[in-house]
């Protein structure tokens, strides 16, 4: 009973320890907060990579292979799939804004690439878009002029009876060029134009962006052989823009319907022909895709789908004649070396402010050592009336242990506090400072990405209270060994 009676008490009297405790919280708040906005900026890495790519890929090389829908159809009657899409792709040129871009083309089925990856939910421009830009053009309502009063409410009655995102579904553009046939839509990156720019909230302006711009896509159709044939052009208008949440793939990659870019690339159904004479063999070959994209059920893991549909894969290739090799991959390995570079970024991180938060070890010590220098005659009164060295040691260790635990708790719900409402701070930092941590215009992100991850929170606070244990060890050590007769004597 002493022993908790003596730590009390020294932690009450005493105002270095408290300085101690608070050392512990501030180290623990700090590593807690960086490895929660590392953690946040890895799980949106995460979610806009699974996004794009479904959960499993199978894929070839560029020519693509044949029977894709059959595939995609067996597919879809396994237990552990919840949908499937296959997908062209090709690499090819637009020139838009008398502007030449290389670019990634895929064309997509909308319905079921949606049912795979959300598509819809990354189309950006939406009718409230229209609707602001209308509102900033114009002079309010009941300072317009009857002409403008009338272009207002032709604008808003068109925009009424359609929406951008089923515009960019159908991939059907909102205007379409005057006294020329319908050209087909075409969906950009975000950040495929070079005219788009985020302001200071992170948001994009409908003003100038490319949405109903015509332009021109170049795409290098393939043979089996890999062989370069002669370029296909198309005339499109831009539908929609998307934002997946990656800047490489919405600073190069477009969507355009999945038939086109196979008729474009000749992958569609064609009767086939020798390659000496060119003359038709009376074969029909099939058309070809580039991938299939699957998104497994709720309950499936990634391992139990990888397997399930690696099997269904190398069941339908061996019972296929000139069926080319499948590559099977997982979301993750697909993205290794990205996301791989931002969980290293993380370790490094959290590893370097946990070597900087090694200076609450180190004050607790030097303060605890000093509280043995200060309590000397006290300790030899304890050891003369029967106190043992354990019982010595384990005061001061007892010492460590409650510091430890009152920083770790309150560095814990400090870091807790601030990752919570991290974005409402730095917009507070933001008005009344002009301080900014963290720019939209610049990230990619619009808001600070943060997430408490309870294991990781947990262990780092554990590793605290352990710190502070390590830190009153030598001085806890150094008490039990205090002789009682001569330190009776000490001044």
């Amino acid at each position: 009973m002493y022993k908790l009676l003596l730590i009390f008490k020294y932690l009450r009297r005493k105002l270095a320890p408290l300085f101690a405790a608070l050392a512990v919280t501030l180290c623990t708040a700090m590593v807690i907060i960086v490895i929660s906005v590392m953690g946040g900026f890895l799980q949106l890495m995460r979610e806009s990579a699974q996004r794009l790519t479904g959960q499993v890929t199978i894929g070839s090389d560029l020519s693509g292979f044949p029977h894709h829908q059959e595939l995609v159809d067996e597919l879809d009657q396994l237990p552990e799939v919840a949908a499937a899409t296959a997908m062209v792709r090709a690499y090819g040129l637009i020139n838009m804004f008398n502007r030449v871009h290389t670019i990634e083309v895929v064309g997509v089925d909308p319905k079921s690439f949606d049912d795979v990856t959300n598509y819809r939910d990354t189309l950006y421009w939406t009718n409230q878009h229209l609707l602001d830009d209308l509102e900033r053009t114009l002079p309010p309502i009941d300072k317009m002029t009857q002409r403008q009063r009338a272009m207002y409410e032709s604008s808003m009655q068109q925009y009424q009876r359609v929406d951008l995102r089923d515009l960019g579904m159908s991939f059907t553009p909102l205007h379409q060029p005057l006294n020329q046939p319908p050209l087909p839509g075409i969906v950009l990156g975000i950040e495929v134009s070079p005219y788009n720019r985020r302001d200071e909230q992170g948001k994009y302006h409908l003003s100038v962006s490319p949405l109903n711009t015509e332009l021109t896509l170049t795409v290098l159709p393939l043979t089996l052989r890999g062989t370069v044939m002669e370029p296909a052009v198309r005339r499109m208008v831009v539908a929609n823009e998307f934002k997946s949440g990656l800047y490489e793939i919405d600073a190069n990659r477009v969507y355009v319907p999945f038939d086109l870019l196979q008729q474009m690339l000749r992958m569609d159904a064609a009767e086939e022909a020798d390659p000496d004479t060119g003359q038709p063999t009376g074969r029909t070959l099939p058309s070809r895709a580039s991938e299939i994209m699957l998104r497994g059920q709720d309950m499936v893991s990634l391992d139990q789908l990888n397997r399930a549909v690696t099997a269904k894969v190398e069941q339908f290739v061996g019972a296929r004649s000139g069926m080319p090799p499948l590559w099977v991959q997982t979301w993750q390995q697909r993205h290794a070396t990205l996301l791989g570079a931002v969980e290293k970024e993380k370790m490094l991180l959290t590893f370097l402010f946990a070597i900087i938060s090694v200076v609450a070890v180190a004050m607790i010590g030097v303060i605890f050592y000093m509280i043995v220098l200060e309590k000397t005659r006290d300790i030899g009164v304890l050891r003369a009336i029967g106190a043992s060295r354990g019982g010595i040691m384990s005061i001061f260790l007892g010492y460590g242990l409650v510091i430890g635990c009152l920083g770790a708790g309150l560095g814990t719900a400090l870091a807790a506090a601030i990752v919570y409402h991290i974005n409402e701070i730095q917009d507070f930092l933001t008005v009344y400072f002009n301080f900014t941590m963290w720019d939209p215009s610049v990230y990619y992100f619009d808001k600070v990405p943060s997430r408490l991850d309870p294991l990781e929170t947990t262990l780092i606070a554990v590793m605290a209270v352990l710190s502070s244990l390590a830190g009153s060890l030598i001085p806890a050590y150094t008490a039990g060994r205090v002789d009682p007769v001569e330190s009776i004597r000490y001044e």
